[in-house]
């Protein structure tokens, strides 16, 4: 219901915005006072072969944005995946507070973990971590990073910080307890291709149907580096939920065999979702080959081993995956 009505008021602003900047352009107004209309997207079509799974074709993502830039400073984020369920990803107000601070509010995707706010067309590999898949909130839910909220974006020298309240429930979803969740996010840049972070999330997660309620914990540090061909970046999460502790990390590394055209990655990543258990460690190593076409189109390549600590299964995964943006 919520993601129907969600869906609909967005194309609604999104029509409307496109109407409105006729009457502007016919009455000669200056550049500064017109309304800005900008038009993006990708779609992604991938090839699985799993182990033990019939191999397959399929519609990864098709996501197109809108982004509407009004003359009283507001901006308007619009971006929908018809190919996914449910549709509405983003609808975010943005409004320039100052030179260096931004407000946000709607539904954006929550302030944590560097890898989780890249978006997926410009992913280094064509899974992100399980690190950040598991641990992150507003995936951990299932919400694709997202939540519906407000915060406060802004600069302060060699610093930048991202800090806000979130329902806590998960993408198009009313909030489920009486609790508002805390994200924050603060990143140390010494030099313009480098940057130290450090991330922190408290919530109220629902147990049992709603019937209970948990606390919900979480802290990421996150680094990287980029000079000439060479790429490293890595994460350490951890935290816990209602009393179960859990940690992850990855280290990813990339090399330009060519300048902007052919690029190797490979990264290493493990993850344990109840420390109390061995048996849930899981280890994940990626080889991966991108070709970089102009724009935002790419072809990945990738190999994934799985890794289980007790327990051995055939479940490694070669996957190709053709990117085409505009």
């Amino acid at each position: 219901m919520w993601s129907k009505r969600f869906f609909k008021l967005g194309l609604i602003i999104s029509w409307l915005s496109l109407f409105s900047i006729w009457p502007l352009q016919a009455e000669g107004m200056s550049q500064a006072n017109k309304v800005s209309i900008h038009w993006s997207g990708y779609g992604q079509l991938q090839y699985d072969s799993l182990q033990g799974k019939p191999e397959t074709f399929r519609l990864r993502r098709a996501r197109l944005n809108l982004k509407v830039k009004t003359p009283a400073g507001w901006q308007l984020k619009i971006q929908f995946d018809p190919a996914r369920s449910p549709g509405l990803l983003d609808l975010k107000f943005s409004l320039a507070l100052s030179a260096r601070m931004i407000l946000h509010l709607g539904q954006f995707k929550v302030p944590f973990s560097r890898e989780s706010l890249t978006s997926s067309g410009s992913l280094e590999t064509i899974n992100r971590s399980r690190t950040v898949e598991y641990l992150c909130p507003g995936r951990d839910n299932k919400a694709k990073g997202r939540d519906i909220g407000l915060a406060l974006q802004g600069e302060m020298s060699s610093f930048e910080y991202q800090v806000g309240l979130f329902n806590g429930a998960g993408i198009n979803c009313k909030d489920d307890n009486s609790q508002k969740d805390l994200a924050a996010r603060l990143v140390f840049r010494p030099v313009k291709n480098m940057g130290i972070g450090y991330s922190y999330y408290r919530g109220t997660a629902a147990l049992l149907g709603e019937v209970e309620e948990g606390n919900k914990r979480r802290n990421d540090l996150e680094a990287w580096w980029q000079a000439g061909r060479f790429l490293v970046q890595g994460e350490w999460l951890w935290g816990s939920t209602s009393g179960l502790d859990a940690a992850g990390a990855y280290l990813l590394g990339g090399y330009d065999l060519v300048p902007e055209k052919l690029r190797v990655v490979a990264r290493v990543e493990k993850i344990d979702l109840d420390k109390s258990r061995e048996t849930d460690d899981l280890r994940v190593i990626t080889f991966g080959l991108t070709w970089f076409f102009p724009g935002k189109s790419k072809l990945q390549i990738n190999y994934e081993i799985h890794r289980e600590k007790e327990i051995e299964l055939d479940n490694n995964a070669f996957l190709i995956q053709l990117q085409v943006g505009f």
